[in-house]
This record gives structure tokens, C-alpha cells and sequence, in this order.
């Protein structure tokens, strides 16, 4: 990586965290949200980066788009599922005044419009860079962490959680039966390694409900 690429990813950090301090500025009742958010795009970006080099995309680029993939969900504004075409042309500007060649700019724009359902607003060949970029956000969405996040609401209420606890092992196996859920090879074995983990855990846990009962000898 150079030293080149290195500075431009500080400038893009920088810039969402503008835009996040902007937010809060207006909503700090959003600061535990942004948090978050921040959180999942750096772990986003390293995804991006491992899954670039192992499949021959450009780091450079992947890295980038990684990066403000989530640029929109640090507005006030809740933008849903346009957030990916939104944050394309909000980072647009920012791409060229960092020195990417315009095609570049295309494509990483490209990359952060349609991570969230495979459709840009503008026309553009699928990449690489683009499918990287899917399977890295994907691959954190499924991650530890999201355990905690998916069942935080109704760990006071037992039954409900252990009955929403078989409801995603079904969903999961459903995934994970599948050959190809990802857009690349390495995305893939590291997505079925985040279902493998949730799993083991909703089913010990499911395990572990069977047995919360009195024993008789």
C-alpha cells in the first residue's frame, strides 16, 4: 500500500467523521448508532482489504469504497435502501478532489451504490472491486458481534429468545446450504465461517433450553 493511498484513506476517515460530527451536532441522541456504524465500517474496510488481495481486486479501491459504503447513514436524514445510491454521490466529489482517475471514481462510486441491493443509478459494469466490497459489508453483518445486537432486545424474555434463536439456525442452515451466497470465492469461505460461528451458538443455546428443567433420577 502506498504512502499515497494511505493519506487519501485518512482524508476519507476524516470526511465521515465530518459528516458524523455534523449529525450529532443536530442528534446527539444518534451518537450510540454512529458509534456503531463507524465501527462496522473500519471492520468493513479490513474485510475489503483481505478479500481484495486474495481475489487480485484493487486494494486501493476496495478500501475506499469500504470506507464511505456507509457514508449516507451519518446524515440525519434515514435514507433506508437508497443509502448506497446516496452515498455515491456524496463521495463523487470528494473521490475526484483526492486525485482518482475518473474511471476509478466510477467504480468506486459503483461499489458503495449497490452494495445494498445490487442496483446503481447510474449505468456501470459489475467489478471486481464491486463484489468485494458486497461480500465484505455481508460478512461483518453476520459477525460476532451481531449475535449480541441480534438478540440485545429480548434477552430478559427466555422463551422468546430461544425460540428466535431457532428461527435464525433455520435461516442460517438455509445460507449455508447454498454454494456460492457470496460474489467471490474468498468471500464465501469467510461468510460460511461467520454462519458456521452463529450456528454453534443459537444451537447451544437452543441446547441449553432443553435441559432448563428440573432433573428426575
Amino acid at each position: 500500500m502506498t504512502a499515497t493511498a494511505n493519506a487519501r484513506f485518512h482524508k476519507i476517515a476524516e470526511f465521515v467523521l465530518g459528516r458524523r460530527e455534523d449529525t450529532l451536532a443536530h442528534r446527539p441522541e444518534l451518537a450510540p448508532s454512529l458509534e456503531y456504524r463507524w465501527k462496522h465500517t473500519l471492520r468493513v474496510a479490513q474485510y475489503g482489504k483481505q478479500l481484495a488481495e486474495a481475489e487480485g481486486a484493487s486494494v486501493e479501491l476496495v478500501v475506499a469504497a469500504c470506507l464511505l459504503h456507509d457514508v449516507a447513514r451519518f446524515d440525519v436524514a434515514d435514507h433506508g435502501i437508497e443509502h448506497g445510491r446516496v452515498g455515491a454521490r456524496i463521495a463523487r466529489p470528494l473521490l475526484a478532489e483526492l486525485g482518482f482517475a475518473p474511471a476509478d471514481v466510477d467504480n468506486i462510486c459503483f461499489s458503495i451504490a449497490v452494495h445494498v441491493d445490487d442496483k446503481a443509478d447510474f449505468e456501470h459494469p459489475v467489478t471486481l472491486e464491486s463484489k468485494v466490497v458486497n461480500d465484505a459489508d455481508n460478512i461483518d453483518r453476520f459477525s460476532a458481534y451481531r449475535i449480541l445486537l441480534h438478540f440485545r432486545d429480548t434477552l430478559d424474555d427466555y422463551e422468546t429468545l430461544v425460540a428466535r434463536a431457532s428461527q435464525r439456525i433455520e435461516k442460517l442452515k438455509r445460507y449455508r446450504q447454498e454454494a456460492q451466497v457470496m460474489g467471490t470465492e474468498t468471500g464465501n469461505r469467510l461468510f460460511n465461517r461467520q454462519l458456521d460461528l452463529q450456528i454453534e451458538v443459537f444451537e447451544r443455546l437452543v441446547a441449553d433450553s432443553r435441559i432448563t428443567r428440573m432433573p428426575e433420577i
